[in-house]
């Protein structure tokens, strides 16, 4: 009945037109018919669903509801300000103004700088859509399929200011749990204050919603029970809403059955099934518990109806290939589709056959809505065949990815049922879930804000709130490796490239590649390590690890473009590439993805440290205005606008050191006058490993204020921060040494005790210079306090977290990031504007 478009336009409706509209600069404002005054709605739609085949779907509605309403705006009457953000969100298909809304979060680099720097601004709305890995993971601190050391700003801006919509909740397993906890944590996280900066909600969807599951330890009901929307008698009389909840499908037991003596001969005796039962000129759909039955079910059908329209729909395809196929899907005429659970609900489609093996009852229930969806079909003419499965035992593979007490349940209320039209099933209850699942605590959520990874460059792992166990994913693309080792400059992937793959699948494809590898073959599987700065190989039994991303040489196989990934490593078919486009501005493996690359420093551009510091305040004092009223929540010992716009101006000093001025200008002496901030790319990396200016800064800050100063931590926190290299613990990196002439001298992230500040360093931000160079201590690095008694680094900003809360320290990192990313874009383009200009005019 269109859920997605409920709650996607009371959202845009309530955000617009709950705006303030300042006055005109003439003191005249324009009239607004419509316009309802009361808080504004948060600036952030997040839409999550259970898997990619849904997200794309919904990406194009939002797209099209986006565009009408910018068509339609003058009949709107919306403000000013309301206005400027659907602008913002729609776009008007030129150049420059590309629509920022809708945000398809699921793995991968985006190829468009507009949506790829979509978080570089937390005071425009936005709409993002995504599966429950990647939005879940991001709001947790561990997001899935990108950089570890954008972590922070995803965390903040998926957690503060931000309604989440939560779609087809019956497919989300332990993530609904999640859900709900973070919800209760956002509102309050036991600070004793709201948990988050700006307004925070979550609505949960589904035709087949279990509220039980909501009531958390943590998310339990207000008084009168949580407020709901269904269909109402209003609702139920309209003659369209009747068609669909009348729609007559027959239903009939198959004479065929999955067991373990069916097995061996099982897909043909589907696909026979299927070619008997399907109507010409119309659609059949038949779906499978199981990819890898889907895959020979089709396989065979191609094989005995070589000219019928064919399609196979699983979660396991490249998205290009999974689209070719869902083309078929969606088409008119005659044609027979091949799925999994991943039409299982949110498909606007409908068959006149419905072909289906047991699953749980709310499973089942969504696959009939798939079958006479909107009623065009008379009594007797659309029909539903179903598949028992019939395991010797309650432990058989045949029942995954379910349990057999699910399929016995659902078997029980199938028995006596005839029509599966929604007006009889709603009068079925639904089964009482008892399922034992993980629960995120605040305890996890408080260790999760630290992002630094243990000894063995480890994470905490978040997969058990993610998925049940069954469904935890990994991503992989592949590479035509020609004998070599990934390179490194080797292109980050794009969404294209990237396919789901099932950890236990994964798995066993590493293992039967370990089977098969010879002694002197090159291991054709490796991930990116961002501590070691390097590709490793990655084996059993240290690999996968879920959420990971890897690369497999084409020769290794596992997929087809036509059956999606089967996962079998002796059987490699011939794999088309999809190359990324030659204009990311980003790579896996370049030193921005390492822990000492600083990529915004190497822009193509020359810039002084007093330039950027200048360019870098203002953007810092801009986004702060826009975001006043949220600033003024956050109840500082100091005002808001004056911490941050200290940050920012402190926050590379520490390029001023000698270290980090000799990477960007090496030798070249007649640059040798100037403190730099940026530079064009040089070929060369640190003098020293890990090195780190951003930690520079925050140790000047901390050596040079008094500890009176009401907000030195959250400053110094700050500075550190704006890289999401150095925030809350502070400890040598693996294999970090000091200088052979300071043997015994403390060092951490490249810093070593005893390192000098220049005086002229302190100029070059505007703050009053020393007399001498400042000499850094890492004496914070230490557990306890130091021989002055002061606290630890550690001590500090654990304080920091707990007083405002992680969700809320995060947003002010993400303040001072955003402002420091977009003075170097700017920066950037003004120098591409210049090259331009001298290019095209040959007397400048």
């Amino acid at each position: 009945m269109g859920k997605t478009a409920a709650v996607v336009l009371a959202w845009l409706w309530n955000r617009l037109y709950t705006l303030p509209h300042p006055p005109s600069p003439n003191g005249s404002s324009k009239p607004q018919p419509n316009h309802v005054a009361h808080k504004p709605w948060p600036r952030r739609l997040v839409y999550c669903l259970p898997m990619r085949t849904l997200v794309e779907q919904t990406a194009e509605n939002i797209q099209r509801w986006l565009a009408n309403l910018w068509e339609k705006r003058d009949a709107l009457a919306l403000s000013d300000s309301a206005l400027a953000e659907l602008h913002w969100m729609a776009g008007d298909r030129s150049p420059d103004h590309p629509a920022h809304s809708p945000l398809i979060l699921m793995g991968g680099q985006q190829l468009e700088s507009h949506l790829r720097d979509w978080d570089l601004y937390p005071e425009k709305p936005c709409i993002v859509i995504g599966t429950q890995d990647m939005l879940l993971s991001r709001a947790l601190n561990r997001g899935y399929g990108m950089s570890r050391y954008r972590w922070p700003i995803h965390f903040a801006l998926l957690n503060n200011d931000c309604l989440w919509v939560v779609d087809e909740t019956q497919l989300m397993g332990v993530g609904l749990e999640t859900t709900a906890q973070l919800d209760a944590f956002r509102q309050f996280l036991g600070n004793g204050r709201p948990g988050t900066v700006g307004p925070a909600a979550t609505w949960w969807l589904s035709a087949t919603l279990d509220a039980d599951r909501l009531n958390t330890v943590d998310h339990t009901p207000p008084n009168g029970g949580w407020p709901n929307l269904i269909l109402d008698d209003r609702d139920l009389a309209l003659e369209s809403v009747r068609a669909r909840v009348h729609a007559p499908k027959k239903l009939v037991r198959a004479e065929i059955d999955l067991s373990d003596s069916t097995l061996p001969n099982y897909a043909n005796l589907v696909a026979d099934l299927v070619l008997e039962r399907h109507v010409q000129g119309s659609l059949t759909l038949v779906i499978l518990n199981r990819v890898n039955r889907a895959q020979e079910v089709y396989s065979r059908l191609k094989a005995m109806a070589p000219h019928a329209d064919l399609a196979l729909v699983h979660s396991r395809f490249r998205p290009p290939d999974r689209r070719k196929h869902e083309e078929v899907l969606k088409q008119p005429g005659s044609r027979i589709v091949i799925a999994t659970q991943a039409v299982e609900a949110g498909i606007d489609i409908s068959a006149q056959t419905l072909i289906t093996e047991l699953a749980p009852w709310s499973s089942m229930v969504q696959r009939f809505g798939r079958c006479n969806r909107y009623g065009e079909f008379g009594s007797g003419e659309a029909s539903i065949i179903w598949i028992d499965i019939a395991p010797r035992s309650e432990n058989s593979d045949l029942c995954q990815p379910y349990t057999c007490a699910e399929l016995h349940d659902a078997r029980e209320r199938l028995k006596n049922l005839q029509d599966a039209s929604p007006i009889h099933l709603q009068r079925i209850d639904p089964p009482v879930t008892s399922d034992i699942r993980p629960v995120l605590r605040r305890k996890d959520i408080l260790e999760l804000f630290d992002t630094t990874p243990d000894l063995a460059g480890h994470d905490l792992d978040i997969s058990r709130f993610i998925r049940d166990h069954e469904g935890t994913d990994v991503q992989v693309f592949w590479r035509a490796l020609n004998g070599q080792e990934p390179s490194q400059n080797q292109p980050e992937p794009a969404p294209g490239e990237l396919c789901q793959v099932s950890l236990a699948s994964f798995q066993a494809f590493l293992r039967s590649l370990t089977k098969r590898s010879g002694t002197h073959q090159l291991w054709p599987v490796w991930i990116w390590n961002p501590l070691a700065e390097q590709w490793e190989e990655a084996r059993v039994p240290q690999h996968p690890r879920p959420g990971a991303t890897y690369l497999v040489n084409v020769d290794a196989g596992g997929y087809s473009s036509e059956l999606g990934w089967f996962g079998t490593a002796d059987h490699a078919p011939h794999i088309p590439l999809i190359t990324p486009s030659d204009n990311l501005s980003t790579q896996c493996a370049d030193l921005g993805q390492g822990y000492s690359g600083d990529p915004s420093s190497l822009r193509g551009v020359w810039v002084t440290l007093t330039e950027h510091t200048r360019h870098v305040c203002t953007e810092t004092h801009n986004l702060v205005s826009s975001l006043a009223p949220e600033l003024t929540q956050l109840d500082l010992r100091e005002p808001p606008a004056n911490i941050l716009v200290t940050a920012a101006r402190w926050h590379d000093l520490g390029k001023a050191h000698e270290v980090f001025q000799h990477m960007l200008r090496g030798d070249d002496s007649s640059r040798a006058q100037q403190l730099w901030a940026k530079a064009k790319a040089p070929a060369r990396p640190a003098s020293r490993r890990y090195f780190r200016h951003e930690l520079a800064s925050a140790l000047a800050w901390l050596l040079t204020q008094p500890e009176s100063h009401p907000e030195r931590d959250l400053v110094a926190y700050l500075i550190a921060s704006h890289h999401g290299k150095v925030r809350l613990s502070l400890r040598s990196m693996p294999g970090e040494e000091p200088p052979p002439d300071r043997p015994d001298a403390r060092i951490a992230r490249g810093i070593v005790e005893g390192d000098l500040l220049p005086p002229e360093a302190f100029a070059a931000i505007e703050v009053t210079p020393p007399a001498e160079p400042l000499r850094l201590t890492l004496d914070l690095m230490e557990m306890g306090r130091n021989s002055s008694g002061h606290p630890s680094w550690l001590e500090r900003m654990l304080a920091l977290r707990d007083r405002l809360g992680p969700f809320r320290l995060a947003w002010l990192e993400t303040l001072l990031r955003a402002a420091d990313a977009r003075a170097s874009a700017a920066e950037s383009r003004q120098n591409a504007n210049t090259q331009t200009s001298n290019t095209s005019n040959p007397q400048i």
